[in-house]
C-alpha cells in the first residue's frame, strides 16, 4: 500500500477509543498514484458556523453505524474551534482552515489540537486562509491576500508562498501543478496555474465569470471548475447578458477549457459528475442530475423538491452514496443520503452552516 494511504488505516477503530495517530509518512508522489479505495470508514462533516460568530464545529459520521458524533474538536480540546472554512485530510493529520480567525489548526485524526499556526503576513496582518489541498508531503492553501502557500507537513511551517491574483478560493492538484480559482470577489474569470516544485505562477487560464468554491481533480485526471456567473435572472439584468453557473473542464496536458453543463455544486466518481444546479433568481432551474463525462448526457438523479435549501453535494468514493447538504437559514443543517440508484436512505442532522463532507477510506 502506498505510504500516503497509511493514514486511512488509522480510522479503522471508532473515534472514542482514543487511537494513536500514525507517523506522517506522506508519499511525495502525491494523489496521482493513490490506489482505488475498497472501504469507507466514515466522513468528517465540516460546519463552518455563522459568519463572524466563531461557532463552527467538526463532526464524525460513522458510515457503517449510520451515526454522527457531536463536535469532536470541542470534545478533545475543551473549547470550540471558532470558524472552520475548510478541512484538509492528509497524512496522519487534519488541517482545519480558519478564515476569519486567520489560522490553521493541525489536529490528529480524533480532532485533538496538536498545533495552531497564526496566518499573518510580514506586517502581522491576517491573510485569511480559504481552501487547502494535500500533495507532495505538503498542504497548499489559498488566502485572501492573493497568495497560495506551501505548508511542510513534517516541519509544520510555511516554506514558500506565491502571489496568484485577487481572492483565490478553491484549488486542485495534479502532476506537479496547482489550479486555483481566482474569484476576484465575484469579478474574476481566471484560473491560475502554479508549479509546486518552484512555487512560481505559470499562467492564468480564462474561464467563465466568478470561479469560486468548486475546483477538483476528477478521477480521469482533468480539472473541473464551476463558475458562478453573474446571478442570471437578477432584476435589471437583461436575459441576453445572463452568465449562467457553469461546469468547465480543463485538460491539464493542454490547459484547454471546455464548457460542459450548467452546475452550482459538483461531486465526482468515475465518469459521473453528480450535480446540484440552481440559479438564485431562477427557481425553475433547481434540480439534481448526473452528467456523464464520456457521453455528455444528463440524467435526473433525485427529486430535491423536498429539500428546503440544497447547498452542497458529496459522493462516497466506494459505495457511491450521495450526500446532499440542506443548509436552511438560521437552523441546524442536515445531510440527505441517497444510494447510487437515487433511493433515499436517511437524513442526518449536522451543525451550523454545513459546507462539506470529507470521506475517509482505505
Amino acid at each position: 500500500m502506498k505510504k500516503n494511504w497509511i493514514y486511512f488505516l488509522c480510522m479503522a477503530l471508532p473515534l472514542g477509543l482514543g487511537l494513536t495517530a500514525c507517523d506522517n509518512n506522506d508519499d511525495p508522489d502525491g494523489p496521482d498514484t493513490d490506489p482505488i479505495p475498497t472501504q469507507t470508514l466514515g466522513a468528517y462533516v465540516i460546519n463552518t458556523g455563522n459568519w463572524g460568530a466563531n461557532n463552527g464545529s467538526l463532526q464524525w459520521y460513522d458510515t457503517q453505524a449510520g451515526t454522527i458524533s457531536g463536535d469532536i474538536y470541542e470534545a478533545q480540546n475543551g473549547k470550540g474551534i471558532g470558524d472552520i472554512e475548510d478541512l484538509c485530510v492528509y497524512g496522519s493529520k487534519l488541517y482545519a482552515i480558519g478564515s476569519t480567525s486567520s489560522k490553521i489548526d493541525i489536529l490528529d485524526r480524533n480532532g485533538k489540537l496538536l498545533k495552531s499556526l497564526p496566518m499573518t503576513n510580514e506586517e502581522g496582518k491576517p491573510i485569511e486562509p480559504r481552501r487547502a489541498v494535500g500533495a507532495e508531503g505538503c498542504v497548499f492553501f489559498t488566502a485572501y491576500d492573493g497568495t497560495v502557500s506551501k505548508l511542510d507537513t513534517l516541519t509544520q511551517t510555511v516554506t514558500a508562498k506565491v502571489e496568484v491574483g485577487a481572492y483565490p478560493e478553491a484549488l486542485a492538484y495534479t502532476d506537479g501543478k496547482l489550479y486555483i480559482n481566482l474569484s476576484g470577489y465575484g469579478k474574476g474569470n481566471q484560473v491560475a496555474v502554479v508549479n509546486t516544485a518552484t512555487m512560481t505562477k505559470i499562467k492564468d487560464i480564462e474561464v467563465k465569470l466568478n470561479p469560486s468554491y468548486q475546483c477538483l481533480r476528477g478521477d480521469d485526471g482533468a480539472i473541473y471548475v464551476v463558475s458562478f456567473g453573474n446571478y442570471a435572472g437578477k432584476p435589471g439584468l437583461a436575459e441576453s447578458d445572463y452568465i449562467y453557473q457553469t461546469l468547465q473542464r480543463i485538460d491539464p496536458a493542454t490547459d484547454q477549457v471546455e464548457d460542459l453543463c450548467k452546475a452550482t455544486y459538483i461531486a465526482n466518481k468515475g465518469n459521473k459528475m453528480y450535480i446540484l444546479y440552481s440559479e438564485y433568481y431562477l427557481p425553475e432551474t433547481r434540480g439534481c442530475f448526473v452528467y456523464d463525462l464520456e457521453t455528455k448526457e444528463e440524467k435526473t438523479f433525485v427529486d430535491i423538491s423536498d429539500i428546503p435549501s440544497p447547498n452542497g453535494i458529496a459522493v462516497d468514493p466506494v459505495t457511491e452514496d450521495v450526500y446532499i447538504i440542506n443548509q436552511p437559514y438560521g437552523a441546524l443543517c442536515e445531510l440527505y443520503i441517497y444510494g447510487s440508484d437515487g433511493t433515499f436512505k436517511k437524513k442526518v442532522e449536522t451543525g451550523i452552516y454545513t459546507t462539506n463532507v470529507r470521506f475517509v477510506t482505505e
